[in-house]
């Protein structure tokens, strides 16, 4: 007897997206469930911040879509995907040095 599974948390279909003119994403497709980790491995270059910033609304998508928890994302801008529970945190050097890890987390 099959048992389907749980809904997935996040389901990335087709997205395509990039900077200006240069498309660097080709119809990505991902799903994560929920309690799952996921990584994305790649060289500089491949599209690994292009992907998450797409998926967190910071770059808006050229095709495809998003949806995370069962709601499609993939029209807002970062300020209603965070409202929606996706996050995006840069990878940057510059912190605030007079704060704990926690409280740079949760800025």
């Amino acid at each position: 007897m099959p048992i389907s599974g749980a809904e997935p948390l996040l389901v990335v279909a087709g997205v395509a997206a990039g900077y200006a003119k240069l498309r660097v994403l080709h119809g990505v497709d991902l799903t994560v469930g929920k309690g799952e980790l996921v990584a994305i491995l790649g060289p500089n270059g491949a599209g690994k911040s292009t992907l998450l910033c797409a998926i967190a609304g910071l770059l808006p998508k050229q095709a495809g879509r998003v949806v995370f928890a069962g709601q499609d994302v993939t029209g807002l801008g970062a300020r209603d995907t965070v409202r929606a529970g996706i996050g995006h945190i840069i990878q940057d050097h510059r912190i605030f040095t007079h704060q704990s890890v926690h409280d740079n987390l949760m800025l």
